[in-house]
């Protein structure tokens, strides 16, 4: 399978759970490889260069065996950042919404949700909202996952009024 050439603008996610955004392609002057030019999206900015090739690499499972990507770096989001929150790849949201639906109360939920904030994305909450019965009506990601909360806090409050 072919990976796609990281653009300007990209999030990426290194294996390790660090995001970085893509700030330029360029080419090694000495071997006249493609280089990615990344920096990181949190904390002190830093600027980074690796060889395209590298960058894409898959991860050495054997090094590695607890990670949860298949490559060193895995696009997060498509699009340039806005500062919101970060989509991850379609294989780690299933997981996420798998792992949401087996959680057994509200306040265990609005743990996970507060807990995997920066991984959640537009299709986890349309998931978790529909698995809630929960009728969205946010235009942006942060709106509906501040609605979510809000609703399943609402949900812990009235619970705990009725059981008494």
């Amino acid at each position: 399978m072919e990976r796609r050439i990281p653009r300007k603008g990209d999030i990426y996610r290194h294996f390790k759970g660090k995001k970085y955004k893509i700030l330029e392609m360029a080419v090694c002057t000495e071997t006249g490889e493609d280089m990615v030019i990344f920096e990181t999206c949190e904390g002190e900015k830093k600027v980074y260069a690796s060889f395209l090739e590298t960058f894409l690499s898959p991860l050495d499972t054997g090094k590695y065996p607890h990670a949860d990507q298949k490559y060193r770096f895995e696009l997060c989001r498509d699009h340039k950042e806005d500062g919101g929150l970060f989509k991850k790849g379609h294989g780690s949201v299933t997981s996420l919404i798998l792992e949401f639906l087996d959680l057994d109360d509200n306040e265990e939920r609005v743990r996970f949700l507060q807990r995997h904030r920066d991984e959640i994305d537009a299709r986890f909450l349309t998931a978790a909202s529909e698995s809630l019965e929960f009728t969205e009506n946010s235009d942006t990601v942060e709106e509906r996952y501040a609605a979510l909360i809000r609703f399943l806090k609402t949900k812990m409050r009235y619970e705990s009024r009725r059981l008494r």
